[in-house]
């Protein structure tokens, strides 16, 4: 039996983050500091791996510390970003959340923190959430009002909580083939060093290696005036990547690619992909990498990404993908990367960064090794595609009170 709908607002606090400007962060963890999230920490889990601190004076009410149970929201961000969401557990350290991120807190004698969570994370609800933003040139933001008018379907506490927890076994299991995925991944980078990590080794900066032809395409995707709108978007059409689109293991997750209606692809002039194509996100999840080896007929990236196309008689996309998902390559990109709450390496910038150049007979042999390691990629994102769609199915059998009910009646 479905529950009843309630507007988020009446069972959630929303609470913007707080402002402060780049010459303001501080070491992580240093004396009076306050971590403070950002676009970059709101991912499937909450990213505790780079933190960003500023000083305890820029929270200014004690409702923008961060609880055990606060769900981070990415409030401002690229359109298909929007709506982003992550749990936060307890943490070990004072916390905040920066000016693009809003912090959704349960009122828990309504709603259970996991239930809210998992309602928000839906695939259905994202899309509602991004429906909610208002598009300007180069950012969206969320619309609060319209976002808290959202409506939540409000099962009793108990039985909210059962739902939780099976949605949450059903996330363990997936991340748990994710993390087979990231395995493969980390063995292709200390592949990568082993052969070509010499610092002696001849290295070119990505602009020589236009100007030299070695590289015939670095260019980002839409953006501006000729971004497509969010109605512009639905469930078929031209396949139109993000930096969303791409997995931390360097994958293209097909779930979170989206399709841009035909008539308006086929105004776009730039941005079409092809066979071979090396992808770099630069803005927001910055310095994901992935092969675009052909999975869509026909495809296009947004502003989020950049596309590098390899003359493969001198540069092979196989070898040119390690190389921008080495640690050496990373460092670069962290060491120009605008340091803001909302983080991004302009293409100007990236022109300036440099790769080791090692002979074509070498490269073959790291393509080698990663052709065969795609293989089992390609038979693990079968399996992780199957879960999603798993999972997705339960999710919107949960949220539409469909989900069969333990021995012995309601719960």
């Amino acid at each position: 039996m479905s529950a009843k709908k309630v507007k988020l607002g009446d069972v959630a606090c929303y609470i913007r983050g707080i402002t402060f400007k780049p010459a303001d962060v501080v070491p992580a963890h240093s004396p009076d500091s306050v971590v403070c999230m950002t676009t970059k920490n709101v991912q499937a889990t909450l990213d505790e791996s780079k933190l960003t601190a500023v000083h305890r004076r820029f929270v200014k009410r004690d409702e923008q510390y961060l609880q055990c149970g606060d769900i981070l929201i990415s409030s401002a961000n690229s359109w298909n970003l929007v709506g982003k969401a992550t749990y936060v557990p307890k943490l070990l350290y004072a916390a905040t959340a920066g000016g693009f991120i809003a912090i959704l807190r349960a009122q828990e004698e309504k709603v259970d923190s996991r239930y809210l969570y998992h309602w928000i994370a839906a695939g259905e609800t994202q899309h509602r959430a991004r429906l909610c933003a208002r598009q300007t040139t180069n950012i969206a933001n969320l619309d609060r009002e319209r976002f808290l008018g959202l409506k939540i379907p409000l099962p009793p506490l108990p039985e909210q909580r059962r739902i939780a927890a099976i949605l949450d076994k059903a996330d363990a299991v997936r991340r748990k083939r994710q993390h087979t995925l990231d395995l493969a991944d980390q063995f292709l980078r200390s592949a990568f060093l082993d052969l070509f990590g010499d610092p002696s080794l001849h290295a070119a900066t990505i602009g020589e290696l236009l100007e030299d032809g070695i590289l015939l395409l670095h260019k980002d995707g839409n953006h501006g005036s000729q971004y497509p709108r969010a109605e512009e978007f639905g469930d078929a059409g031209i396949p139109f990547l993000t930096a969303r689109s791409i997995t931390d293991s360097g994958t293209i997750d097909d779930a979170h690619v989206q399709r841009l209606v035909e008539e308006k692809a086929r105004q776009l002039k730039i941005g079409w992909l092809e066979e071979g194509d090396v992808l770099l996100a630069h803005n927001a999840t910055v310095g994901r990498t992935a092969l675009y080896r052909g999975e869509y007929r026909e495809a296009l990236i947004g502003t989020s990404l950049t596309a590098f196309r390899p003359d493969p008689n001198s540069l092979l996309p196989q070898y040119l993908l390690g190389a921008l998902a080495s640690e050496r390559f990373q460092r670069q990109l962290a060491s120009v990367m605008s340091q803001t709450t909302r983080n991004q390496v302009p293409i100007t910038a990236q022109r300036r960064l440099s790769l080791p150049i090692p002979a074509v007979k070498e490269q073959r042999e790291y393509a080698l090794l990663t052709e065969r390691t795609a293989n089992h990629l390609t038979r693990l994102n079968s399996g992780l595609t199957t879960l999603r769609e798993l999972q997705n199915s339960l999710t919107q059998r949960a949220f539409q009170g469909r989900l069969p009910q333990p021995p012995g009646g309601e719960s």
